[in-house]
C-alpha cells in the first residue's frame, strides 16, 4: 500500500520515488523570467516618457467680458451672479468687486437698497460694505476688487487675477 505525499509516493517499504507529473520546463521558466524583466524595465521607461509631456488643466479663463458700459444704470450696483461679481457704476466710474466670501468661498448676496447698503454671506453671516470691508462675521479679510478694462468690442472686461485697490475706478 502506498501513500501520496504530493510529488512523492511512499511505498510501505519506506523508499520514496518521484512520481512524474506535468511541470514547467527550465526553458519556459527562463522565458517567463526574461519577459518579466523586460516588462519591469519598459513600464517605468514609458512612465518617464509620459512625464515629459505636461498635463493640460482646462480651467475657466480668468479674464472675461461683461456687458457694455451703457447697459449698467448710473449710480447702481449690478450683481453678475454667474460670474460671482458686483459691478459698481457711480460718478467716479466703474469698479468690479468679487462676490466670493473670503471665509469659505460662498457667494455673498446682493447689496440692499440705500446709502448704507451691505451684503451678507448666507453661509456664516459675514457682513460686507460697498468698499468690500468686513463689518462683522468670520471672514478674515475684505473682498477683492479686480481691474476693469474695455475690450475691442466696447464691452467691459474683468481679469480676476489682477487684484486692485478699492479706490481704483475705470472711466469710460
Amino acid at each position: 500500500m502506498s501513500k501520496d505525499y504530493g510529488d512523492y509516493q511512499l511505498e510501505e517499504g519506506g523508499r520514496g520515488e518521484a512520481k512524474e507529473k506535468e511541470s514547467v520546463s527550465r526553458r519556459s521558466l527562463l522565458s517567463i523570467g526574461w519577459i518579466a524583466s523586460l516588462v519591469s524595465l519598459i513600464g517605468p521607461g514609458l512612465a518617464n516618457i509620459r512625464y515629459l509631456f505636461p498635463n493640460v488643466l482646462y480651467e475657466t479663463p480668468t479674464a472675461f467680458k461683461l456687458r457694455k458700459p451703457a447697459e449698467y444704470p448710473p449710480n447702481s450696483i449690478s450683481f453678475e451672479e454667474d460670474r460671482r461679481l458686483f459691478v459698481f457704476n457711480d460718478r467716479h466710474g466703474f469698479r468690479a468687486m468679487s462676490a466670493v466670501c473670503t471665509h469659505l468661498r460662498c457667494t455673498v448676496g446682493p447689496f440692499g437698497p440705500g446709502k448704507g447698503a451691505t451684503s451678507r454671506c448666507p453661509c456664516h453671516g459675514s457682513l460686507f460694505d460697498k468698499q468690500g470691508r468686513v463689518l462683522s462675521g468670520p471672514a478674515p479679510r475684505s473682498l477683492d476688487f479686480f481691474r476693469l478694462t474695455e475690450s475691442p468690442d466696447g464691452r467691459l472686461q474683468v481679469d480676476t487675477q489682477d487684484i486692485v485697490s478699492a479706490d481704483m475706478y475705470f472711466k469710460v
